[in-house]
């Protein structure tokens, strides 16, 4: 069991976040700084929004997990025995490679992640419908495509039109909405396996939870009204969804799960709720649990809070603010109705932006150096900026 002393036997708690690239890594450093942990941050991308964070006592470089697994897992080891640290908290794609690795590192640390085995079942697009319809849950369609020769035969139940997705992606990556009797080309780069799942209307619903042995011990839930090209949300107000909460609470206590999650819903107009996928790392959902004081306590020791459920404050709400900016603007060009766009432009201008800080402003400023230093690997890769930002720590369910 965690105690509230470190290894050193201060009152201090030394914390290491893994995937400081992203806002709610950003807000997870802040939080547990503002506990009064001692913060380090590992990163294999040269620029990210953590490195000119003021809440963070030491940025360490590592080898991209992607590329050189053995390498990123050595340097984890090197830093936590160097700067004698007591929890490992991964918060992007790396988790499952620090997961590969939970053996060697729970000799050193705490980790706070799931086994590989676990999270492999909960990443697969097409193993999660599975493990939901064995639970009992009302599920969509979903058919696993692992070939071309598949492709039409997997379909052909379809219709009222499908979506097709890689079994393997993330933030809506090379999704493709097939309308009903739509002609079906091949797949990009004919990579499999892919994953049909039947399109349903609806309301988006996302939910993110920090979980321990089962128990949900924190939650938010929100809408996905604000996306760029239908990928991660970039506005986040919370919902108080009652349906989803106990949606996830029967399934985290199923799976005996430990450690953060978020879920991607559609509710029907008649109320029915189906899951998509699930992401079973830090998700944008913990931007709205920032103004809850004890948040920090769901890491360190989630025990302390007995059957307490952390919630967002009635008023909590955030958004990235340039995202948010650049949606308004493709919003006019499409000529948007004015009523939308009035709606729109009311919380842009009363909604706080999730990196900004007064007093921590360089991370907001270091998103732009971010941004260029995404374009111009992308342009090199001839990726786009999405794939650029997770290419070197994305896990497509391949062999580590």
């Amino acid at each position: 069991m965690t105690t509230d002393q470190g290894k050193t036997g201060t009152s201090v708690m030394k914390v290491l976040i893994t995937g400081g690239r992203a806002p709610s890594a950003l807000e997870l450093v802040r939080l547990l700084a503002a506990a009064g942990c001692e913060v380090h941050v590992a990163e294999s991308a040269k620029q990210h929004l953590c490195l000119k964070s003021k809440a963070v006592t030491r940025n360490h470089s590592v080898p991209s997990p992607t590329y050189n697994t053995a390498g990123f897992l050595t340097a984890l080891e090197q830093i936590i025995q160097q700067e004698e640290i007591d929890l490992l908290v991964p918060t992007c794609e790396e988790i499952f490679y620090v997961s590969s690795g939970l053996e060697r590192l729970r000799r050193l640390c705490r980790v706070y992640c799931a086994p590989i085995e676990q999270l492999r079942r909960l990443h697969s697009k097409w193993a999660f419908i599975q493990r939901a319809e064995q639970l009992g849950f009302l599920v969509p369609m979903t058919k696993l495509i692992q070939s071309s020769n598949e492709l039409t035969q997997q379909t052909n139940g379809f219709r009222t039109g499908f979506v097709l997705k890689p079994e393997f992606s993330r933030f809506a990556a090379k999704v493709r909405i097939i309308e009903a009797n739509e002609c079906i080309d091949a797949l990009e780069g004919n990579s499999y396996p892919w994953v049909a799942q039947q399109r349903i209307q609806g309301r988006s619903i996302c939910t993110y939870s920090i979980v321990h042995e089962g128990k949900v011990v924190a939650h938010a839930d929100y809408s996905s009204d604000y996306s760029l090209d239908g990928g991660a949300s970039v506005y986040f107000e919370p919902l108080f969804h009652r349906k989803s909460q106990e949606w996830v609470a029967r399934f985290v206590q199923e799976e005996h799960f430990t450690g953060q999650i978020g879920f991607d819903f559609i509710e029907t107009n008649e109320g029915e709720l189906y899951p998509l996928e699930c992401n079973p790392r830090t998700t944008s959902g913990l931007h709205l649990l920032a103004s809850q004081v004890e948040i920090a306590q769901a890491f360190i020791q989630p025990e302390r809070l007995g059957n307490k459920r952390l919630e967002p404050a009635m008023k909590s709400r955030g958004m990235l603010a340039l995202p948010m900016l650049i949606y308004g603007f493709m919003k006019l060009k499409e000529r948007t109705n004015w009523t939308e766009l009035w709606i729109w432009c009311r919380k842009l201008l009363t909604t706080r932006d999730v990196c900004f800080r007064l007093k921590d402003t360089k991370p907001y400023i270091q998103q732009a150096v971010v941004l260029m230093d995404l374009r111009k690997h992308a342009q090199n890769q001839q990726q786009s900026i999405i794939e650029a930002s997770t290419a070197d720590i994305e896990w497509n369910g391949g062999p580590i």
